[in-house]
């Protein structure tokens, strides 16, 4: 679950991802972080095939304190909102808008 306090935040981020305020850079295949000011965010899917549901793992790490929580797919609204943010953050790592500029061309 999208911890309360947090929820207005994580708004921001998809938001400012999709502007292109914040950039995202990959650190592993499915892992992406992101670097600002003095903060640092990271944000992880993950799925249990034993326990058959997926979790999305996101962290803040500011001043060497880290804080995470996670949301699991049958959070629905938490899953929906997490779930179009990690999207926007691949958007954004890939830089797919320069990629795709020309396309029609």
């Amino acid at each position: 679950m999208i911890p309360k306090n947090l929820k207005t935040f994580i708004n921001q981020v998809q938001l400012e991802t999709e502007k292109g305020t914040l950039a995202w850079s990959q650190a592993d295949s499915l892992a992406f972080f992101c670097d600002h000011k003095n903060h640092t965010l990271h944000i992880t899917p993950f799925y249990d095939d034993d326990r058959g549901y997926s979790t999305y793992y996101f962290r803040i790490v500011t001043n060497g304190k880290s804080s995470q929580f996670s949301v699991r797919d049958d959070e629905e609204d938490d899953f929906s909102t997490m779930r179009h943010l990690y999207e926007a953050v691949i958007i954004s790592a890939n830089n797919v808008v320069n990629d795709i500029s020309n396309f029609f061309d």
